[in-house]
């Protein structure tokens, strides 16, 4: 019984590795992931857990269901961090295939069955597209399929039994190797033809694309092509053995490759050799680092690191077969061994760092490498195959600061430090409680922007651990002092559906930073806007509050909201009800700042020209001055209805046109113009500090800064309905922005 059972796993053994060897006919390798070009020798070792060295954890693992599993080569690694898994497995059909998503955290998302054998690896393209080939090698027969990342079919191209893994060109283009021995260029969109040339490889072929888009392709003869983006042949070189690697181009354009003459060879952009060099075995795909260094394994178990002028840096050597190498963003060398080691290596030196065995494998297929340094490799065991996820995690976090104070203005760069050193996701994400106070960039330097408290957290993106410093901000001497608010009505009611604006009041009346934050306890009974008005939702109760950007000090309304069918702004135009800006577009026709149109509506969320801005701004100051002639070369462009309003905001100096001579009245206004036209209007001194609490602040252009900063403190500025996050600089106002700012700046005008 035991000699059957003997048998039929040999059985088993010698099926498993003839698809192998017939699916490794075709190149998984591409030019950021090389992965297996031949297979190494089939050891059969137990592996102990006692021979893990270093610090690498089992981050997860998920197991293949099912039996007489057949690995299509290694997984693919989205930007999302999706994993891609191909399988083939024998069923009563014959061996079919199937392709397997799944995320970060190691959960399966979705798998997409085959009808027919998964002919390579699952590749990505430049767009996030995953690739498969599904046919047949014997009948040469199969289509070329393109997946959405959800699973869904994108589009199939039935060219036959595309063998190969895919390549890209700049613009998107898809380059498929069929076995027939055409080469097809397809649109990435819907997979239609661009072109199909018989470039006379007939076996597998292995590609890369250059920078000027000449593809260069091996075919398991002693043939390099570099085939133009046309289609044509552009250079032929032959080498002394089958080229049988996936070519890799360096930055500069050098071509390398190998040869089963145990040479790696470096070709110019022209096909002329540069050098060649003899390694001590059958070469696997090379691989180039950032700094020009070539990596590159071979038959005899060594990992070579050669210098662009071929000289031999380092080599280290195992005692098992190996894998083709991969290279981590971290700079780490990873490969598999024969043991079902998987090793990391370093690229400096090639010491190996850590190693990690995973179960008895049948066979051996190269890693491959997420952007936060995970390491997924697929291990087998009695036609049973496991995905493992592998990586040195953080373990903590800390900062070289927990408090600083910083007077306005200033700013202070905290470093974190995160253990162990040798943990490849060192991502840090910064943020602050009250971006009002103290704003913190992504490199974590803090920029003091008002008097008060926050706290800045860095947050480890490899197990979310974090590290907390505490800023207390002071104001400059002589600055003015928020030092109380009050809000009125201290309590009210109103019928759900209706709104009403609280009124808060800031003393002393001359504080520098006047700005300030609404909350409410209940959402689901009231809600509040950043002006304070609040909306009745459902019967209930809520505490509206309102916070001071400078100092943190409080005030509350309690609000009761009855029953009620009415909806706010309703009664004015058709189209402003529920909007935020609803209060402010009623109080600006109420001071005939702005009508609606005939229709009744007011189109809140439309832009705004720069001459209808200018006519609100000046029907809201209501100067009393005479019209002059406009000086600017488009002035014929400029309506009647415009001229006055415009030749009184360029009197007041509030505009004063384009560098070329221009006004340019129907252009759309942005964010960063109309904050220094409405700072010029509102005669607000100019803040001392620039910076501002907006998560684009370095994207204000240097013109504007200084307006931004100064309204911004003022509580003047509201975009999209928030006075918090993005100011958007370049994107266009919208007609509800306008008339909210000018409201806003001219009550502040009315207070003095």
């Amino acid at each position: 019984m035991a000699n059957k059972r003997l048998k039929m796993r040999l059985v088993i053994l010698v099926l498993m590795v003839s698809c192998l060897f017939g699916l490794s006919a075709a190149p998984v390798a591409a030019l950021t992931t090389p992965v297996i070009d031949k297979l190494p020798p089939i050891k059969i070792d137990r592996i102990p857990t006692t021979t893990n060295k270093g610090n690498a954890s089992l981050i997860w693992y998920l197991p293949t269901p099912g039996q007489f599993i057949i690995s299509s080569g290694p997984p693919a690694v989205g930007s999302d961090s999706t994993i891609y898994l191909g399988n083939n497995y024998f069923a009563f059909v014959g061996v079919v295939g199937s392709l397997t998503a799944v995320s970060r955290g190691g959960g399966k998302k979705w798998d997409y069955p085959l009808k027919d054998s998964l002919l390579f690896p699952p590749t990505i393209g430049p767009d996030g597209t995953v690739y498969i080939g599904e046919g047949s090698f014997s009948h040469l027969n199969g289509s070329f399929i393109a997946l959405n990342p959800d699973g869904t079919k994108k589009w199939a191209a039935y060219i036959g039994a595309v063998d190969s893994r895919p390549v890209f060109g700049a613009d998107g283009t898809v380059y498929a190797n069929v076995r027939d021995g055409t080469l097809h260029a397809l649109q990435p969109n819907d997979g239609t033809e661009k072109w199909v040339s018989k470039v006379g490889v007939t076996t597998t072929a292995y590609m890369a694309v250059g920078k000027d888009g000449t593809i260069y392709m091996g075919n398991v003869s002693d043939t390099l092509f570099a085939v133009k983006p046309n289609g044509s042949i552009k250079w032929t070189y032959k080498a002394g053995g089958l080229v049988n690697t996936t070519p890799v181009v360096g930055s500069d354009g050098m071509i390398y490759v190998g040869a089963d003459d145990s040479k790696l060879y470096a070709i110019n952009p022209n096909g002329t050799k540069q050098w060649e060099y003899a390694l001590g075995g059958t070469p696997f795909s090379p691989i180039i680092g950032t700094d020009g260094m070539i990596y590159v394994g071979a038959a005899n178990q060594t990992v070579y690191a050669l210098l662009p002028n071929n000289s031999l840096k380092w080599k280290t050597a195992f005692n098992k077969a190996i894998t083709p190498i991969v290279f981590s963003s971290t700079g780490m060398l990873h490969l598999l061994t024969a043991d079902g080691m998987v090793q990391a290596l370093n690229s400096s030196d090639g010491s190996i760092q850590w190693s990690y065995g995973i179960s008895t494998p049948d066979g051996i297929i190269a890693p491959v490498i997420g952007d936060d340094g995970t390491v997924y490799v697929t291990g087998s065991k009695e036609s049973k195959q496991t995905l493992y996820a592998l990586r040195v995690k953080i373990s903590s976090i800390s900062l070289n600061k927990s408090q600083i104070a910083l007077p306005l203005g200033k700013s202070e760069s905290l470093s974190v430090t995160l253990s162990p050193s040798n943990a490849p996701n060192r991502k840090v994400t910064w943020s602050s409680n009250n971006n009002g106070v103290a704003a913190v960039d992504n490199t974590g330097n803090v920029t003091a922007v008002s008097s008060g408290k926050a706290t800045v957290t860095a947050r480890s993106d490899d197990g979310g651990l974090i590290a907390t410093c505490e800023v207390t901000v002071t104001n400059p001497p002589g600055t003015i002092e928020v030092d109380s608010v009050t809000v009125s009505p201290a309590e009210l009611s109103l019928p759900a559906g209706e709104s009403v604006k609280l009124k808060a009041a800031v003393q002393p009346v001359d504080a520098f930073n006047r700005k300030l934050a609404w909350s409410s306890s209940n959402p689901g009974v009231a809600q509040v806007d950043e002006s304070g008005k609040v909306t009745g939702m459902t019967p209930g109760t809520a505490v509206i509050t309102v916070t001071t950007s400078d100092g943190g000090f409080t005030a509350a309304s309690k609000v009761t909201i009855l029953p009620g069918t009415k909806t706010p702004g309703s009664e004015l135009f058709t189209d402003i009800g529920g909007h935020w800006a609803g209060e402010e577009i009623a109080e600006a026709y109420k001071l005939h700042i702005t009508n609606g149109y005939p229709d009744f509506t007011f189109r809140p969320d439309a832009s705004i020209t720069r001459a209808e801005f200018v006519v609100m701004l000046m029907n809201g100051l209501k100067p009393e001055l005479q019209a002059l002639e406009l000086p600017f070369k488009d002035k014929g462009k400029i309506g009647a209805w415009a001229q006055h309003s415009i030749s009184g905001a360029m009197q007041l100096g509030i505009v004063s046109g384009y560098p070329d001579g221009n006004f340019r009245p129907g252009a759309n206004i942005t964010h960063s113009e109309m904050a220094a036209m409405v700072f010029k209007a509102s005669g607000i001194p100019l803040a001392a500090v620039s910076k501002t609490g907006y998560t684009d602040d370095t994207d204000i252009p240097g013109w504007a800064r200084g307006a931004v900063s100064t309204i911004e403190k003022k509580g003047i500025i509201i975009v999209g309905g928030k006075t918090a996050g993005a100011f958007a600089p370049q994107a266009l106002s919208t007609r509800a922005e306008a008339v909210a700012w000018i409201v806003r700046m001219l009550e502040i005008k009315a207070r003095g």
